[in-house]
């Protein structure tokens, strides 16, 4: 059993500024990046790839390849048909 006697170190007002600065421009960077993966994630499902091959070589399950993918398409098709 792991027991904590002491608190954290309270930041100043500055510091808590500048961690969350920093937490906010790379949870940005990371949306971005995530967003590509999941894309081509989609166009390699789509090209035939195997749901194992693509999770071999992403840091998401099978299952979550599948969803990601399933999710992708229907976005783009929503997205045709909103063009139409």
């Amino acid at each position: 059993m792991l027991v904590m006697t002491s608190q954290p170190p309270k930041p100043s007002e500055a510091e808590r500024r500048a961690f969350l600065k920093k937490l906010d421009r790379a949870t940005e960077a990371h949306e971005k990046t995530r967003k590509a993966l999941d894309g081509l994630v989609a166009d390699a499902r789509g090209a035939g790839l195997s749901l194992t091959d693509i999770s071999d070589h992403t840091p998401y399950s099978r299952e979550w390849v599948r969803r990601i993918a399933a999710q992708i398409q229907a976005e783009r098709s929503d997205g045709a048909r909103g063009e139409e």
